[in-house]
């Protein structure tokens, strides 16, 4: 069901944050996601300021039966609705690191990217997903496969607690002591229990290592041979392995473009020097396509600008 405008106009007047209707200037850029191919339009893009303002959009879609959808950094297929409410969560962007403690307190407005160059400062990290782009918010409640899985396991493993507006307009803290089923449940389970607006992090020792991009043509052989070695090493090292076909890179020489490879993603969390010899083994696989593998930072796996992801 649509909302009618007289109820748009009772949202906006109610939030902290705003609302943006189809007349708003910025409504086309607030609507667009990551992934191409949609022009879904909703009714009100709702740009939450707080978990207040979350809890009053969930009643105001329960009280209309608008279709509610929630979108943090927009990778999601799932955070467009035709007609219905968008929970835009890119402004709840609270940071709070506690170096000391190893822990940070991080709205789910955040990116990836921007968690991670910030606890960088303090040369510490939590594991997200290999796009600086995708919102901590998504990734997090879907379980979080990253560059740091094997060492350090996934993001819902470094997950502590989580602030969360239920689908009854409630806010709750969650955590292994207060509303423990409710944390069990959201830590792999995606958004069907609720929308998460802050999250309790983990935060650990990863100041620099080895990582970046490697390309190897993929022959059987050297898909059998990279499954082994990413299974032998140890694990310090995280690789996400991509068997397709080229597209038009631009750091891989234009002859094969279209041609199937393997494009892998690896960090070594740890001393560069130990990494060295580990990565060098992936490289004798094959003679690399392409090789961005160096030794770095571990902000430096979300480079600030995403004007090409290899996958996305």
């Amino acid at each position: 069901m649509t909302p009618q405008s007289h109820e748009l106009a009772q949202l906006n007047a109610q939030l902290t944050g705003r609302v943006i209707g189809p007349d708003g200037a910025d409504y086309d850029e607030a609507r667009t996601i990551f992934p191409g191919g949609f022009d879904s339009r909703p009714a009100a893009i709702a740009r939450v300021a707080d978990a207040a303002d979350v809890a009053f959009v969930i009643a105001e879609a329960r009280a209309t039966g608008a279709e509610l959808k929630v979108r943090a950094g927009g990778h999601s297929i799932h955070s467009v609705t035709q007609g219905g409410i968008v929970v835009d969560l890119r402004d709840l962007r609270e940071l709070e690191i506690d170096p000391k403690e190893r822990t940070a307190w991080a709205g789910t407005g955040l990116t990836a990217g921007e968690y991670t160059a910030a606890a960088g400062e303090h040369g510490l990290a939590t594991g997200f997903g290999d796009t600086a782009s995708v919102g901590i918010g998504g990734i997090t409640l879907g379980g979080g496969i990253g560059y740091l899985v094997r060492k350090h396991g996934l993001t819902i493993d470094d997950l502590l607690a989580a602030e969360i507006a239920t689908a009854d307009g409630e806010v709750l803290m969650v955590d292994a002591e207060s509303n423990p089923d409710l944390f069990w449940a959201i830590r792999g389970g995606g958004g069907n229990f609720g929308i998460a607006t802050r999250f309790k992090f983990r935060l650990q020792d990863v100041a620099t290592g080895v990582g970046g991009i490697l390309v190897l043509p993929a022959t059987p052989d050297a898909i059998a041979n990279f499954l082994s070695e990413a299974d032998a090493a140890p694990e310090e090292l995280s690789t996400i392995c991509n068997v397709m076909t080229a597209p038009p890179m631009p750091f891989l020489p234009e002859e094969y473009h279209g041609r199937p490879v393997i494009l892998a993603m690896m960090f070594y969390a740890g001393d560069p020097d130990a990494g060295t010899p580990v990565v060098d083994r992936f490289r004798k696989l094959a003679t690399p396509l392409a090789d961005m593998v160096r030794p770095m930072t571990y902000p430096e796996m979300y480079p600030p600008e995403e004007d090409f992801h290899p996958i996305g």
